[in-house]
C-alpha cells in the first residue's frame, strides 16, 4: 500500500516521492510574470540545462544543504546559484557557484538571503567544497 503526502503548494494528495503536477505550472507562471527577461533567457538556454544536469550528477542528485547540516539524504530537484545570477552574471555556469537542493530547501535559503545573504553565501560555498571533496 503506497504512502501519501500533501503537496506543500496546492494541498493535493499524492504518492510520496512523486512531484505534484502544479510544480510545472508554478515555474511557467514565475517565468511569465516575475522573472526578468535576461534571467529567463539564461534559464531556458542549453548552457543552463547542461550546467544544471552536471551539478545534479556531481552532487549525486541529493540536497547538499540538508545532507551537510542534518545528515538527511533528500532528492534534489533544483540547482541554486550561491552567488545570485543578478549579482555575478559571469559566474552563472561555474560549478563552484551551483548547489543541488530540494525545492523546499531552496525556498528556505532564499528567505535566509533576505537577512543574512553574505553569511549564507560563505556557508554554502564552504559546504559545496567540503561535500564534493568527499566524493
Amino acid at each position: 500500500m503506497p504512502i501519501y503526502k500533501r503537496c506543500s503548494r496546492c494541498g493535493k494528495r499524492m504518492e510520496a516521492g512523486k512531484n505534484c503536477p502544479c510544480l510545472k505550472t508554478r515555474h511557467k507562471e514565475y517565468d511569465k510574470y516575475s522573472r526578468d527577461k535576461k534571467s529567463r533567457k539564461f534559464y531556458n538556454s542549453k548552457e543552463w540545462g547542461m550546467s544544471r544536469a552536471e551539478v545534479l550528477e556531481i552532487d549525486g542528485g541529493i540536497d547538499v544543504y540538508l545532507y551537510m547540516t542534518q545528515g538527511i539524504a533528500v532528492a534534489a530537484d533544483t540547482v541554486h546559484h550561491i552567488i545570485p545570477l543578478k549579482d555575478e552574471p559571469s559566474k552563472r555556469s561555474e560549478l563552484d557557484n551551483l548547489i543541488s537542493l530540494h525545492h523546499d530547501t531552496h525556498s528556505l535559503i532564499e528567505t535566509m538571503y533576505k537577512t543574512k545573504k553574505d553569511k549564507m553565501i560563505q556557508e554554502l560555498s564552504e559546504m559545496v567544497k567540503e561535500y564534493r571533496s568527499r566524493g
